[in-house]
C-alpha cells in the first residue's frame, strides 16, 4: 500500500466526462443520462476509455439475439454492455451466455425482470450456472422468510452473488447476512433493499459475523458526515465497500473535491444524492488499488467484481426509475 497516494479528483472527473461523451455519441440511443454516467464510471474507475464502436456492436448483438419481445429494455441492455466490456467479457459468446443464464434463472423460479438480467451477468462467474441458480433461489427464499415484505425480485442479484461463494451452507449465508442487516439497522440505517445489499456485502467480504465491519462502516459514515456528506440509502453499498478498502485509513479531501467537481459538471444535474453515490463508487475503485497484501489475500470475493456488482445494483435502480418515469 502506497501511503503517499493522493487521489486526483480533477483527473477522475475529466476521465468520467470523456467516457460519458463517448457513450453519448456511440450511436446507442434512448439511454437515460444516469445510466450513461454509470457506464462511464465503470471505465473511468479502471482508468480506461470506452470503445464506442465496440459498445455499439455489442448492444446490436443483444438486440439481434433477443428480438423484439424481451424484458430487456434499452437502459438495461446498455448497462449490461458496459459491464461486459469493463470486465473484459465484451464478446459475442458472452452475450449468448448472459441470455442463457437469464433463462436458467427463470427455470430456477426467478421472475422475468431487468434485475434478473443483471443477475444473469453475475452468473458468468459460476462454473455451473444451473446449480448456482438453484442455490440462489434457496437463498432468496431464506431472505423472504426473514423479510417477507422487503424481499422482492430485485434481490435476485444479491442472492446470485452469495450463491457464487464456495460456502455450500445456504442457511449460514442467510444467517450472516441477517446479522449484518440487524446490526446496521440498530445503528440507524433504514431497513430497505439498500441495507440488504450492504448486509450482503459484509457476508461477501468476511464470510462470517464480524463486528469489525460494523465499526468500520460506522466510522466511515461519521467521517463523511464530518466532511458535510449526507448519507442516503443509495450510498449504503458503496460505503460498505469503501470501509473495507480503506482498512482504517482516513478518507482524504479528494472525495469531497470529487463530489464538488462532479456537481459542477453541466450534465450532472440530478441532485447531490446521485452525484455523491457516483463519487463514492469512483473514489472506492481508485482506492482499491492501494489495498494491503493482507487484505488481498484474505478476500473471499474480488473487490473489483464486488464494485461491478454494486454498479449493477445502481444501474438496476436507475433503469427501474427511468422505466417508471416513462410510464407515468
Amino acid at each position: 500500500m502506497d501511503s503517499a497516494y493522493v487521489f486526483d479528483s480533477e483527473q477522475a472527473t475529466k476521465l468520467l466526462m470523456k467516457n460519458y461523451e463517448l457513450v453519448k455519441t456511440s450511436g446507442v440511443s434512448f439511454i437515460d443520462k444516469r445510466i450513461r454516467f454509470l457506464i462511464a464510471r465503470l471505465f473511468a474507475g479502471n482508468n480506461e476509455i470506452v470503445q464506442p464502436e465496440k459498445f455499439y456492436e455489442i448492444n446490436k448483438e443483444f438486440k439481434r439475439q433477443l428480438g423484439m419481445f424481451t424484458a430487456l429494455n434499452g437502459n438495461v441492455r446498455a448497462s449490461l454492455v458496459g459491464l461486459l466490456m469493463a470486465s473484459d467479457n465484451g464478446k459475442r459468446d458472452s452475450v449468448g451466455q448472459v441470455i442463457s443464464n437469464y433463462n436458467t434463472l427463470i427455470e430456477a423460479g426467478f421472475k422475468r425482470t431487468e434485475y434478473t438480467y443483471f443477475a444473469a451477468y453475475l452468473l458468468l462467474e459460476s462454473e455451473n450456472p444451473t446449480l448456482t441458480a438453484k442455490k440462489a433461489k434457496t437463498i432468496h427464499q431464506l431472505f423472504k422468510k426473514d423479510h417477507p415484505f422487503l424481499t422482492k425480485s430485485e434481490d435476485v442479484t444479491t442472492a446470485v452473488f452469495l450463491a457464487n461463494l464456495k460456502e455450500e451452507n445456504v442457511e449460514k449465508l442467510a444467517e450472516v447476512t441477517e446479522y449484518y442487516f440487524q446490526e446496521f439497522a440498530a445503528k440507524g440505517f433504514r431497513k430497505n433493499d439498500s441495507l440488504q445489499f450492504l448486509a450482503t456485502t459484509g457476508t461477501l467480504l468476511y464470510g462470517e459475523k464480524d463486528s469489525k465491519f460494523i465499526r468500520r462502516v460506522d466510522n466511515v459514515v461519521e467521517e463523511l458526515r464530518q466532511k458535510g456528506v449526507k448519507i442516503k440509502p443509495l450510498h449504503y453499498s458503496s460505503i460498505g465497500i469503501l470501509a473495507f478498502v480503506m482498512d482504517g485509513r482516513k478518507i482524504d479531501s479528494g472525495l469531497v473535491n470529487l463530489i464538488d467537481d462532479l456537481q459542477n459538471q453541466p450534465g450532472l444535474r440530478f441532485g447531490r444524492e446521485f452525484v455523491t453515490a457516483l463519487a463514492i463508487s469512483l473514489y472506492t475503485e481508485k482506492q482499491s488499488g492501494q489495498m494491503s497484501k493482507e487484505q488481498l489475500e484474505g478476500l473471499m470475493v474480488n473487490v473489483h467484481i464486488l464494485i461491478a456488482m454494486e454498479q449493477a445494483a445502481a444501474m438496476s435502480a436507475a433503469a427501474a426509475a427511468s422505466a417508471a418515469a416513462a410510464s407515468s
